[in-house]
């Protein structure tokens, strides 16, 4: 059941009315705003699996056509490259290890009563408090304790589950309410948010939709995704160990789960053309994390394992932030005030969003909230930052292993650490020139003549991390 007016008001916890005053000083200055904002996000959607991004084979029409209407990012980072840690970073604009996500949440005793901080201030509940109707539709994965559940979270309606699902017939939590759904998740996800969005048609509105796919396992998608992408001979990575047919397999299938994430997409932006919304709604489109399939030899996210012919040996072991893991799709589509089919090469995080929203819809962040994310509406229109800065991401690891990783890109280098291995930096620290080694090939952390330049980068990651308060530190 949707929440709406009076009915919502009534159903409203104590704590969210509280936070309503919290944040007033801002209501006044959004009364007139006139746009609707959807948000949606993949699970490990890589960022050159897409059209887009220039990979040819990939079928995804409806997200090309977003992206000749909008902005596309094409440096754009996860905080974290695994789903939880970078999930909070899009929600509170802070860094995973400042809201208390560090490895991504399991259903099991050690996390059962972890999750995102309860006092990080969410901007859908900034939105919530200025007077959009509010609605999460899929993948929470911050918490599954009863006062960090959605609709405690900013959220007036939700659909959707807490960690992992079935890909067909789902058990979902509707509203509070736990039963199962006949169907496919692609599917099911569209019918309740086309029905969010005929209710509130005449509302302000925000609705996040965070789809499954291209979870695995990728061949658990309707017939329709498999026979979209059956010709495809997919391009692999070459490496020595690896059973090329096997690896092609793998890949055709995660390009046949990502048709149905294309396909899903599309099927609610036709909604919201056909209600006469579609000229007042942004969209925004954003990645949580990469995938590696074969590249470096590895297969998986932040956490991989090693390939061997066409098994994964330590499924989940190896901790990296190769670009291919913590680089994301990111598209964002502002009608009328946005540039159209715009590519912007400067390094951004997905920290950026939570001000970018605020920005687009006329607020100012509230005095009480610290975001570490930057404004990139200025780029939306046309503008430049104002000055190069790095961006920054972090890993750590506590599910299969330990491992702290620290990264930072700026301009076109890119430095990654590890702390507390008990090994020489030269052995396991990372430097890439990522302009001219796209791939990161060639590790430069010991080259003589680099040495500068990583005392710089290494010097901004010890700053920042001061800055947030870093527990590796």
């Amino acid at each position: 059941m949707l929440f709406t007016g009076e009915v919502f008001m009534r159903n409203t916890p104590i704590v969210l009315l509280v936070l309503f005053g919290y944040l007033a000083g801002i209501e006044i200055a959004l009364s007139q705003e006139k746009w609707n904002v959807i948000a949606i996000v993949p699970d490990d959607h890589s960022r050159r699996a897409m059209g887009a991004y220039g990979d040819a084979q990939a079928v995804t029409p409806n997200f090309d056509k977003l992206a000749a209407k909008g902005v596309r990012f094409t440096n754009a980072y996860a905080a974290a490259p695994v789903c939880s840690p970078s999930r909070a970073a899009f929600f509170s604009g802070k860094y995973p290890s400042q809201v208390g996500v560090n490895d991504f949440l399991m259903l099991n005793e050690k996390y059962a009563d972890r999750g995102l901080d309860t006092s990080a201030v969410l901007w859908p509940q900034i939105l919530k408090a200025n007077g959009y109707y509010t609605g999460l539709i899929g993948k929470w994965h911050l918490g599954e304790a009863k006062e960090r559940h959605p609709t405690k979270r900013g959220f007036d309606y939700f659909v959707g589950y807490d960690q992992d699902s079935k890909a067909f017939d789902p058990i979902l939590d509707i509203n509070g309410e736990i039963s199962e759904v006949s169907g496919h998740t692609s599917n099911i996800f569209v019918d309740h948010a086309k029905e969010f969005l005929n209710a509130n048609k005449d509302n302000k509105f925000a609705l996040t939709l965070t789809f499954r796919e291209p979870q695995r396992p990728w061949h658990a998608v309707p017939q329709e995704d498999l026979d979209a992408v059956a010709h495809i001979d997919p391009v692999v990575p070459e490496a020595p160990g690896i059973d090329t047919e096997w690896l092609k397999m793998m890949t055709r299938n995660n390009y046949a789960a990502i048709h149905a994430l294309d396909r899903a997409v599309g099927d609610v932006l036709a909604e919201v053309e056909r209600l006469g919304l579609l000229d007042k709604t942004i969209v925004l489109y954003v990645g949580d994390h990469g995938m590696l399939i074969g590249h470096h030899g590895y297969f998986g996210r932040g956490a991989v394992g090693t390939i061997s012919g066409d098994e994964v040996v330590g499924s989940e072991n190896v901790a990296n932030l190769f670009d291919e893991a913590i680089k994301i799709p990111l598209i964002i589509r502002w009608p009328d005030e946005g540039r159209k089919n715009i590519v912007v090469d400067a390094p951004v995080s997905n920290t950026d969003i939570y001000p970018t929203i605020l920005s687009m819809l006329g607020f100012d962040v509230p005095d009480q909230v610290v975001l570490e994310g930057r404004d990139l509406s200025g780029l939306l229109k046309g503008g430049n930052f104002e000055d190069d800065k790095p961006v920054f991401a972090q890993y750590n690891m506590e599910n299969f292993g330990i491992a702290h990783l620290r990264m930072v890109r700026f301009k076109n280098w890119k430095l990654i650490r590890r702390f507390g291995q008990g090994a020489d930096a030269e052995l396991i620290d990372e430097l890439y020139d990522v302009e001219n080694d796209p791939g990161e090939e060639e590790n430069l952390i010991s080259v003589y003549e680099h040495q500068k330049t990583r005392a710089e980068l290494e010097k901004m990651l010890h700053d920042w991390q001061i800055s947030i308060n870093d527990p590796v530190l």
